[in-house]
């Protein structure tokens, strides 16, 4: 049997820091999650206050996008928009909101989600639940008894009505593309507080800028009407090599990043390495919050 020797200072230091290491996993060890409970689960909403109750959610065929989310009442009628950067939840009270998307309730002018059909019927008059139908959107029927809807068509078509209170509705082009001037000078006015100089000093410039923005509400076939409508005139050369030239500056940028020398990784500590050593076999904790399969 090999004599006992005394030990060091710095092995006793070291002993201490393992049996330190070691209560410390045993006060922290993470006992049975609870399952859970449907009833919980949660959405975060982002909308002017006060204008939720009494609204409901409906799945209409987007001009542009062909499927989006609304939300309709007898005084709103808005876009759901989904903002999720897919790593993040919230903590609600003493439970945990896994699906950290949120969700803006975003106003949208319902006559461009109508233009569609609208243009569909333009031949003749018709009730408008003749003209709103699609057999793969039913939500497109809350709008033909939406009494501010209704009101609002009026600025893009010709109206008839009928004994028994029955209207009649057809499309007019002329009144159309004046409503389409409109909504686009009101949507020039509220960017030109945030677009660079270079645009406010080219009306040309300014103006196709703000059309990228506008044919986010329209149809695929309605915008070449539209543009011509509104003059938007193609950008010039110059303008072309300009765009050229701020896109190689950035490509020259990014390549200088790609060559800055990588930064060393700093030392790890005895501590580090112990506690790395002793969490081996148990999860981070963002695995409590993943998804169960």
């Amino acid at each position: 049997m090999p004599p006992k020797t005394r030990k060091t200072k710095k092995e006793e230091v070291e002993e201490e820091e393992e049996m330190a290491v070691e209560e410390v996993l045993q006060e922290t060890k993470p006992m049975k999650l609870p399952e859970s409970d449907a009833s919980f689960d949660r959405k975060i909403f982002v909308a002017k206050t006060g204008t939720l109750a009494n609204s409901r959610l409906i799945k209409l065929r987007h001009p542009k996008e062909g499927c989006a989310l609304f939300r309709i009442s007898d005084t709103c009628f808005d876009e759901i928009i989904g903002i999720n950067d897919g790593h993040r939840s919230f903590f609600y009270g003493e439970s945990v909101i896994e699906n950290g998307t949120v969700h803006l309730v975003a106003p949208f002018n319902p006559i461009f989600v109508c233009l569609p059909y609208l243009q569909k019927t333009s031949e003749k008059f018709l009730e408008i639940d003749e003209i709103l139908k699609d057999e793969d959107f039913e939500g497109i029927k809350e709008l033909t008894t939406n009494q501010r809807i209704l009101k609002a068509l009026e600025n893009v078509t010709d109206v008839k009505g009928y004994l028994l209170d029955v209207k009649v509705y057809r499309l007019n082009e002329k009144k159309m593309l004046e409503w389409m001037d409109r909504k686009f000078r009101s949507l020039t006015e509220a960017l030109r507080t945030d677009v660079h100089k270079s645009l406010l000093d080219s009306p040309e410039a300014l103006d196709r800028h703000v059309f990228s923005f506008f044919i986010d509400f329209l149809s695929p076939s309605m915008i070449p009407t539209i543009k011509t409508h509104l003059n938007i005139q193609e950008a010039t050369e110059l303008e072309n090599q300009d765009q050229s030239m701020k896109r190689k500056a950035t490509d020259e940028g990014d390549e200088y990043e790609k060559e800055k020398p990588i930064a060393k990784k700093p030392k790890e500590s005895i501590q580090t390495k112990k506690l790395q050593a002793a969490s081996k076999g148990t999860k981070s904790i963002s695995a409590f919050f993943g998804k169960k399969t």
